[in-house]
């Protein structure tokens, strides 16, 4: 909880003070409700006074609970907001290969379900914090009323916490493995939803995925829960027991204590017994946060800073240029180390140049370091002869609108805070023959939901409306029909090429290699040759 505190303190520091100083005055009202209580009690000469400070303390305790929760509710919401958007602009920031290595699914779960358990779970805190103020009153009234009394019942407690925190070490070792199979099931109920076609036509294969591998993993979340809760169960219900054997200890281990005194220590013990049960309660799910915010902290570790300086104004370049560059990863296909080049290629603006070649030949490679996506590990990349250095990467990539074989669909267009963007859009649509099943609104699309074809000719849209000097299609005909991929060829390539754009092209459609003004050929990694 004090990890928890802590970030709550550091994200907003004001709003964090203020939530805890409100669960802290309800904490005191209630003590001081026990308190008024234990007094009346003890007299029969009941003031009015007495009274009023009663009905007064349970009012406030209400009312500075009900303040300090929605309180801390905006707070975390506020903090859960700026974690998200701070993510985003991360992942933005890291390179490609950095987020390959993190994957796709870990990403989308810290940024959903930890989040929102970190979120949630915080909430938890003003009630932990009052019900340990109220806890602290009870106890310096008892010390007041007798030190004896009081000094036995916190040495059981002392005894009891103790025991607690080692019979905890086992559930919070089954929450963090808890965290981990909860990664992997996400990426097999992701695997089932985006694969649905494939298992659906073969039922075999789609009865054992759910079978051998969605149940296993759904089945290892549940084991774990249920341990990790379980033995939250339990020892909650002992810590709550305690206060019981507490009464015991008071009333029957301790000699010369007349009833008059025992009866208003045992009253606050009873007292207790709901705000100590809260707590306990609540420390499962405070876990659960504390998981979360250690991976959220992990993930930030992972990711690249970003800076705070506004976004770099894209570079306008007429040529650009690889002279000597090599980049090397591991290739999951081949089982070991991927090299490509050492290589020299240029491309300017106004030409077409197709990259031909088997598959595993460095075509997409060669294509992410054209535009700036991964970075040599020799050589340079240059634009009209400045070299391109990590402060000058961003303005690069900016010269470049790309659809990658891999692409997404964004259902908002660029530039959409344009009133003029959206009648371009639409002529484009027109164009691209897709006004049948598409609008916009709002520089919004009307639909995502399309063919793989269908949704490429959209994300077309999107790269002409951008309106870069340089194109990047990595074989975006593939999924065409074959009047359209006669357009793109004949047609909409030659227009780039008109409007002063230079445009490449990863391409297997050699029918169409007139189109291009050079192919250039890779095998292994190597530009095997070039035709003009």
């Amino acid at each position: 909880m004090i990890a928890l505190i802590r970030h709550l303190f550091r994200a907003e520091p004001r709003r964090a003070l203020w939530a805890i100083l409100l669960g802290v005055g309800s904490g005191a009202s209630a003590a001081a409700m026990a308190i008024v209580v234990s007094r009346a009690l003890q007299t029969d000469d009941r003031t009015i006074w007495m009274a009023v400070l009663f009905f007064a303390a349970t009012v406030g305790h209400a009312a500075l609970r009900v303040m300090s929760g929605t309180q801390l509710i905006r707070l975390t919401q506020s903090i859960a907001l700026a974690l998200r958007i701070r993510l985003g602009h991360r992942v933005l920031a890291t390179p490609q290969h950095r987020l390959r290595a993190i994957g796709r699914q870990p990403l989308l779960t810290i940024q959903t379900r930890d989040v929102d358990a970190f979120s949630g779970s915080v909430q938890l805190i003003p009630l932990i914090i009052g019900n340990l103020l109220m806890m602290l009153g009870c106890f310096a009234y008892m010390a007041i009323e007798n030190w004896r009394i009081c000094a036995a019942v916190l040495a059981c407690l002392v005894i009891g916490a103790a025991a607690f925190r080692l019979a905890e070490r086992g559930p919070l070792i089954r929450l963090a493995q808890l965290r981990a199979d909860i990664d992997t099931l996400y990426i097999h109920q992701r695997a089932v939803i985006e694969g649905a076609k494939e298992l659906q036509l073969n039922q075999q294969r789609g009865k054992a995925f759910v079978d051998r591998v969605l149940g296993p993993a759904a089945g290892a979340v549940a084991r774990e829960y249920v341990a990790a809760t379980s033995a939250y169960i339990w020892v909650t219900n002992i810590g709550n027991s305690l206060f019981y054997l507490v009464i015991g200890v008071v009333l029957f281990g301790l000699s010369g204590v007349s009833s008059t005194d025992l009866l208003p220590v045992v009253l606050l013990i009873l007292y207790l017994v709901k705000p100590v049960s809260e707590v306990l309660i609540a420390l499962p799910p405070l876990r659960q946060a504390g998981v979360a915010l250690d991976r959220i902290e992990q993930l930030g570790a992972d990711l690249a800073d970003v800076a705070d300086a506004a976004p770099a104004r894209p570079l306008d370049p007429q040529r650009i240029a690889l002279e000597g560059v090599t980049h090397s990863y591991t290739s999951e296909a081949e089982d070991g180390e991927f090299t490509l080049g050492p290589l020299d290629l240029t491309v300017s603006r106004g030409e077409i140049l197709f990259l031909v070649g088997g598959n595993g030949s460095g075509k997409t490679t060669l294509a992410m370091l054209l535009c700036g996506l991964f970075t040599p590990d020799r050589g340079r990349i240059t634009a009209d002869r400045l070299s391109i250095s990590p402060e000058t990467l961003g303005a690069y990539r900016g010269a470049f609108s790309a659809v990658f074989s891999d692409f997404h669909l964004f259902e908002h267009l660029p530039g959409s805070d344009d009133p003029a963007m959206e009648e371009h859009a639409r002529d484009l649509i027109r164009r691209f023959r897709m006004d049948h099943k598409v609008s916009v609104a709002e520089g919004r699309l009307s639909t995502t939901d399309l063919s793989s074809g269908q949704r490429k000719r959209l994300a077309l849209v999107a790269a002409y409306l951008e309106d870069r000097p340089f194109y990047l299609f990595d074989e975006w005909a593939a999924d065409q029909d074959p009047a359209f991929k006669d357009v793109f060829y004949r047609t909409l390539l030659p227009d780039l090429k008109a409007r002063g754009k230079g445009v490449i092209v990863i391409t297997h459609d050699d029918a169409y290699f007139d189109t291009a003004d050079r192919v250039v050929k890779l095998a292994e990694g190597r530009v095997l040759g070039e035709a003009a």
